[in-house]
């Protein structure tokens, strides 16, 4: 019997939201920061993960004991996450992103990537992100998704 390899097979990268708004510490980023649909821009049906990037330029220093952001991803039909926090609906957590610590208060922009996240190619599907971070998400962030599978070489 032969011996296999995987390969990893990927569609282009989508700017999923292009500008997002600001995101208050604890805050939950809004729906109409959107700025495609995953659907429409690829078939992710052959695609069961993806890799996200964030990029965001922090404007205050981040301290260690608040220094990740939180990723949900919300399946066709969900209801949308809340931001009242007795009543936050979140879908289905698929990963952090580890924030660097940082002491410096600079406009720097960042990127942060979370790999091999879980993509539902049944239904269409769109992520959320949760600042789990004691400073404010300035606007003008970026999340960018890449869609991508394991193949059989």
């Amino acid at each position: 019997m032969a011996a296999t390899t995987q390969s990893v097979a990927s569609s282009s990268q989508i700017t999923y939201v292009g500008s997002g708004s600001a995101i208050a510490a604890a805050g939950i980023m809004v729906s109409s920061d959107i700025s495609t649909a995953l659907v429409a821009s690829t078939n992710l049906a052959k695609y069961p993960l993806a890799d996200l990037a964030l990029a965001f330029a922090p404007t205050a220093s981040i301290a260690a004991a608040s220094s990740v952001i939180h990723v949900y991803r919300r399946d066709a039909g969900e209801p949308l996450p809340l931001t009242n926090t007795s009543s936050t609906y979140k879908q289905h957590y698929v990963g952090s992103f580890t924030v660097k610590n940082n002491t410096v208060s600079t406009a720097e922009t960042v990127t942060y990537v979370l790999s091999d996240v879980p993509l539902n190619g049944l239904v269409d599907c769109e992520f959320y992100i949760e600042n789990g971070t004691a400073i404010n998400i300035p606007a003008g962030w970026t999340l960018k998704v890449t869609p991508k599978t394991f193949a059989a070489a």
